[in-house]
């Protein structure tokens, strides 16, 4: 009874505030799941294969396909009867179709015969969550399913903000106006409310990613606890059983831990120091069991535990001045004799594919806001920038006993960031394709809202609140017309 009653004081200390950001966020991905037609966010097709073929043959796709289609007729026949396009192709709508998938539904196999590459590699632990709410509508055709499918994806959306409002708390502990800020800036930011409408593994990887940051942010303010380190292992084994690019956050994780114990006084740092090593077991020793599992006992590719990441096919084209040439050009103009890479979309990535799709680029990336949209948008990130810049400024004093966050954050940030390129070159080294989408790097969202927050600040304890509202307002509004953008797109 005594921990059940620790569990419940426990729910209690989180603040209202943090789970009306949770509700806000959950009803506005909920939205997004509503008005993008079915199929039109990313690899959402191969997303729910996988979990078809899960669920209907009972094992993980990757080892030896059942059949050469790589959907099953149910989902074929789904996508014929809507309006899909990859190249996001203004749609006919035709009822006569629709009534006619409904009417040969309940005869179609669910069964698909393999999963498409887009999604094949990926870890199941996204689709094992998603598991119970298929088998509790079997009953039901393919897009009622969808739609509870993506609600799924909208209560991950709720966790993730939760988290940033945590993260920003832990950030800010003096300015409780200002967790609210961070967590709504993330909660209305149009590319997380557009990828968490949809059925995607990207959206329990954004969750965990925020949650990882919430731990490590409250690890090094008040030291490594048993339970602090026994949820940071635990989530870091959920991560990289989500996606393996969630490894590209341990290493600045780790980081932060090794400070967090080293400021502790000497007998607490040795418990600690034990603690930590206990952790790191319990992390490594069940991934360790996967990746034998996932060959010898699930049969998949030995491909699957890296994406293809260190097979010959990738190591024979690729090179360290390519790695260093390509992170280069993402970021900054290309030099002379530098490899010349393919644009991602255009001639400079960080503003073609990053500060725009940041800005939002929806369906299949085919569309987004009008260039002159986009130019105002990067004005005001600039903004945004300088006034968290005017915010630390006028926190220095603390800023300068709290340096080893910040560098932490830092580190997480570039770590993430550098494998997502990493994996970008080696991709376009072998597909001669480009890779890179603003979506990838949603998992650094805590940080955006961190610095949202941060830069409220620059408006004191009495401007503060309202030049947090109005980023807020700026916010909501954004998504707004991001919506409207969508609903424009596909209805008018």
């Amino acid at each position: 009874m005594s921990r059940l009653r620790r569990l419940g004081l426990g729910a209690r200390r989180v603040p209202r505030a943090c789970l009306a950001c949770a509700a806000i966020a959950f009803v506005n991905a909920g939205v997004w799941a509503v008005i993008t037609p079915p199929f039109q966010v990313p690899d959402e097709i191969a997303h729910v294969t996988y979990l078809q073929y899960m669920v209907e043959w009972g094992e993980l796709p990757g080892g030896t396909p059942h059949g050469p289609n790589n959907t099953s007729d149910e989902m074929s026949a789904a996508a014929a009867s809507v309006p899909f396009s990859a190249n996001a192709q203004n749609p006919t709508w035709s009822p006569r179709n629709l009534r006619e998938y409904r009417r040969v539904q309940p005869r179609l196999d669910r069964r698909p015969g393999s999963v498409p590459p887009a999604a094949v590699n990926n870890p199941p632990l996204y689709y094992v969550v998603q598991a119970l709410p298929y088998l509790a509508t079997r009953d039901v055709d393919a897009f009622d399913r969808l739609l509870l499918l993506r609600l799924v994806s909208a209560l991950l959306a709720a966790v993730t903000v939760a988290a940033t409002f945590l993260f920003v708390r832990e950030l800010l502990p003096g300015r409780p106006w200002a967790w609210t800020v961070g967590a709504l800036a993330v909660a209305f930011q149009p590319m997380f409310g557009f990828m968490s409408g949809g059925v995607n593994n990207d959206n329990l990887l954004y969750a965990l990613g925020a949650v990882l940051a919430y731990l490590v942010a409250r690890i090094m303010r008040r030291g490594l606890t048993p339970g602090l380190a026994a949820a940071l292992a635990l989530v870091s084994l959920a991560g990289m059983l989500t996606k393996t690019s969630f490894a590209g956050l341990l290493g600045g994780a780790a980081f932060g831990v090794v400070v967090a114990i080293a400021r502790m006084p000497a007998p607490a740092r040795r418990r600690a120091a034990l603690v930590a090593g206990v952790a790191a077991v319990a992390f490594v020793v069940p991934f360790g069991a996967w990746l034998v599992a996932n060959q010898e006992v699930f049969g998949r590719a030995a491909s699957t535990t890296t994406g293809g990441f260190v097979s010959s096919a990738t190591t024979d084209v690729t090179t360290l001045r390519g790695h260093l040439s390509y992170i280069w050009q993402v970021f900054l103009p290309r030099l002379p004799g530098m490899q010349t890479f393919i644009p991602t979309s255009g001639a400079y990535p960080l503003w073609d594919t990053f500060i725009q799709g940041f800005v939002g680029r929806f369906g299949w990336w085919h569309f987004g806001f009008p260039l002159w949209v986009n130019q105002l948008a990067l004005g005001i990130y600039v903004a945004v920038v300088g006034l968290a810049g005017a915010g630390l400024y006028r926190a220095r004093a603390a800023l300068r006993r709290r340096w080893a966050e910040l560098l932490t954050f830092a580190l997480i940030a570039a770590g993430y960031v550098i494998l997502v390129e990493v994996a970008a070159y080696r991709y376009q080294a072998v597909h001669l394709q480009a890779f890179e989408q603003a979506r990838y790097l949603l998992p650094l969202l805590p940080f955006y809202g961190g610095l949202v927050a941060v830069a409220a600040t620059a408006g004191g304890r009495r401007w503060g609140p309202a030049l947090g509202a109005f980023l807020v307002v700026l916010a909501m509004t954004h998504s707004l017309f991001a919506m409207l953008l969508v609903i424009g797109r596909y209805y008018a």
